[in-house]
């Protein structure tokens, strides 16, 4: 990924969610000539604040998500970058530095909770989020175990769906992974919250809408800033660079060798 890459992002008028209804800027013809030769690709861009749990940092986090892939990069390391394959149901983590790709792939879970988990939810509406689109959020809370655990507002189903599509299935594959290396975790480091929110429950504050700011324990939260439809992206942006070298939890880099895997934070 190019240091230039990060102006794609130039350009978004930032009242989507101050104003309702961002009027979305008319296509240029070298963009949609760009199209019509596949050199870039329409689909849909989101901006979003996220604040690291346990430092207060906050960062700017991109997103672009398409039928047929997810890509995200943020403020903190924008050579590297997140791409999902969405068909192949396959997430690649690119570390520029080490060039590197850290592959994660689907896997189901075949596992139970190794301790006692109550995920329940409550909801009330959120009079202090602006209308999206004439929309209104609603604000869940989901307490494990009698004990605050999660929150978020969310839009109704209609809103950015096919966003909140591909976040499932993100989560998803996220989930299949955090599952696999449960058995390595000791028995008192175990959460019920994480548990909850990072495999057996991944996908549950999404099944009303699409979340537009969460936030857990210990300081995380994101909340979507901008998006904007029929975004074009460059198609080497959906491009995995040449050369790297691929390793997986199944098939580790050999020993010695510097490797950073993907955050799989929340």
């Amino acid at each position: 990924m190019k240091v230039e890459n990060v102006k794609w992002w130039s350009g978004l008028a930032l009242v989507a969610l101050l104003g309702g209804c961002a009027s979305q800027p008319q296509k240029t013809a070298e963009e949609i000539a760009a199209e019509e030769r596949g050199e870039s690709l329409p689909g849909t861009a989101l901006l979003y604040v996220e604040t690291e749990a346990g430092s207060g940092q906050s960062y700017t986090t991109r997103m672009f998500v398409n039928a047929n892939y997810l890509h995200m990069d943020d403020s903190r390391s924008p050579q590297d970058f997140l791409l999902f394959d969405r068909k192949a149901k396959v997430i690649y983590s690119v570390n520029a530095d080490d060039q590197t790709v850290f592959e994660i792939h689907a896997k189901p879970i075949k596992i139970g909770p190794p301790i006692a988990i109550d995920y329940v939810e409550e909801s009330q509406p959120s009079s202090a989020i602006p209308k999206i689109e004439g929309r209104q959020a609603t604000h869940y809370r989901y307490t494990v175990n009698g004990k605050r655990c999660y929150n978020a507002v969310v839009t109704p189903e209609s809103f950015l769906s096919d966003v909140r599509e591909a976040l499932i299935e993100f989560r998803t594959v996220l989930a299949g992974e955090h599952a696999s290396t449960l058995a390595n975790t000791p028995p008192d480091m175990l959460d019920a919250c994480d548990l909850a929110v990072n495999i057996f429950e991944a996908t549950r504050h999404y099944a009303h809408g699409l979340p537009i700011r969460e936030w857990g324990n210990g300081g995380y939260q994101r909340f979507l800033k901008d998006y904007r439809r029929d975004f074009t992206l460059q198609r080497e942006m959906l491009t995995l660079p040449e050369g790297y070298r691929h390793y997986s939890l199944d098939n580790p880099l050999p020993a010695g060798e510097e490797s950073r895997e993907v955050s799989t934070e929340n």
